[in-house]
């Protein structure tokens, strides 16, 4: 975890920061005066206008200059508990140290909304004036001002649905049993959700490890990639408390001992861990996510305990395993050995999604020409959109086919039908695993990997979306070679 920022320049930044804002808030309380004088002359469509832009600057500066000097004081807060706990970052934070968890539900509602309100404020006035320029200039290039009022629409549609979400479950809390999870032991606790919920299928259960990368210098742009994930179905308990009826449901993972602890040491490389809940259920559906505490402890390097082991424990362990019905992989026994095909088309949600973004982009490139842009900005989204169909070509056409006996690993690869057959000895692998690869979304997919001696990894099989069918496929390949 952070040491946080120095407090020497704490009050220098916030002092900067009221600075840049101050004419924001003058603007924005100029404007609101201007737009009274406007109303009171009966000049409503002025009003409007000086109203909305009063708003939006008025907005930005009074409440920025709010929102810092409230950052201030939680950062001294913030320094102080730094200083009691050294070692401890967990306890750096009220709700971990508590090991009570409140969801983001609130949070992503009172965010959705604001975003849309400050993105429409902008936009539709944008989209007004284009409209208008078009029409009285006879210039349809401006109708282009109107993608901005789609895309607020669209964010309307967001904070309406996580406002419906938190009417009907309001805010789910995580009790903790360990705090923190320990990396090589195990994160367990239970979910109590405000509602009574019986889901058919139960509810989904995935806790990822993540890595949040924020790039750039004035036009920062933040990606998230997924270094680990487990998931589980698990069923929800009703419970009655003196207030109203409650869901609990249960939490346990173990924790892979190789895995990373929270870190936002760099501000713009942090390590998190989430736990994410979801169900369906008619009308909205159940959503909840928490962020947990994940650090490596001096009981990392011990054995988990009889409860842990019990708790943690995969329900399906012990079972014989059954391929998703929507599977496409095809595992075989022939006279070569055992055979594992990975089919043309075996993701076909993924596919068809990124052929439409594929197909958007295209139609960019068509707007971009018909209004006569620069040419280096077609000839640069032409570039990108040959990358995007490398894409989509690879995950319609392209096929992989693993053939392992005692003694050897055979795999081609290639589009519609297997290439060139490249074989490795038994003695040269030095393991087989599922690891992460294709991420879209929150949605990961796994690839079969063979890890040599020397330390090169060769996929030999991609995206697979299922993790135990990915394990399991792992686990054929290793039985087949004579792990």
């Amino acid at each position: 975890m952070a040491n946080g920022p120095s407090r020497t320049n704490t009050n220098l930044g916030v002092g900067c920061v009221i600075l840049f804002l101050l004419p924001f808030a003058a603007v924005g309380a100029f404007t609101a005066v201007m737009a009274l004088q406007r109303a009171a002359a009966r000049n409503w469509t002025e009003a409007l206008f000086m109203g909305l832009f009063g708003i939006t600057f008025g907005g930005v500066g009074f409440g920025g200059i709010a929102a810092a000097l409230v950052g201030r004081r939680k950062l001294k807060e913030q320094a102080a508990l730094e200083a009691s706990h050294p070692k401890s970052p967990w306890l750096w934070r009220s709700d971990w140290a508590s090991g009570r968890i409140v969801d983001s539900s609130r949070t992503t509602m009172f965010t959705a909304w604001v975003f849309a309100a400050f993105w429409n404020l902008i936009s539709f006035p944008a989209g007004f004036l284009g409209v208008r320029a078009a029409i009285q200039e006879g210039k349809p290039a401006a109708l282009l001002a109107l993608l901005f009022p789609l895309v607020g629409i669209g964010l309307l549609v967001w904070a309406v649905r996580s406002t419906l979400r938190y009417w009907k479950y309001g805010v789910s809390r995580l009790e903790l049993s360990t705090v923190p999870g320990v990396i090589g032991r195990a994160l367990t606790g239970t979910v109590r959700a405000p509602a009574h919920m019986q889901p058919d299928d139960g509810f989904q259960v995935t806790l990822r490890c993540v890595r949040r990368v924020t790039t750039g210098g004035e036009d920062k742009s933040t990606s998230e990639s997924i270094l680990w994930q487990e998931e589980r179905r698990v069923m929800g308990v009703p419970s009655r408390t003196a207030a109203a009826m409650e869901t609990h449901i249960p939490v346990a993972f173990r924790l892979p001992a190789d895995a990373q602890a929270c870190d936002d040491t760099d501000t713009r490389n942090r390590i998190l861990w989430r736990l994410r809940l979801s169900a369906v259920i008619p009308g909205v559906d159940y959503e909840s996510q928490f962020e947990v505490p994940v650090f490596r402890t001096s009981a990392s390097d011990q054995p988990l305990s009889a409860d842990e082991e019990r708790v943690t424990q995969d329900p399906l362990a012990g079972t014989v395993y059954q391929q998703p019905a929507d599977s496409r992989i095809v595992v075989t026994s022939n006279r070569r050995g055992t055979e594992v095909l990975f089919p043309a088309a075996r993701n076909p949600g993924a596919a068809t999604s990124l052929t439409l973004f594929w197909l958007l982009w295209l139609v960019c490139i068509g707007i971009q020409l018909y209004f006569r842009a620069p040419l280096v900005f077609p000839i640069v989204t032409g570039l990108v959109g040959l990358l995007i169909l490398l894409g989509v070509l690879d995950l319609w056409l392209a096929v992989s086919r693993v053939t392992v006996d005692a003694g050897t690993l055979t795999w081609a690869t290639g589009y519609l039908f297997p290439g060139r057959e490249r074989t490795l000895q038994r003695s040269e692998i030095a393991d087989v695993a599922a690891t992460i690869g294709m991420q879209a979304g929150t949605t990961v997919y796994y690839d079969v990997t063979v890890v040599r001696k020397g330390g090169k990894k060769i996929k030999v099989g991609r995206s697979v979306r299922d993790k135990r069918e990915a394990q399991w496929v792992v686990l054929t390949i290793k039985k087949a070679l004579g792990f």
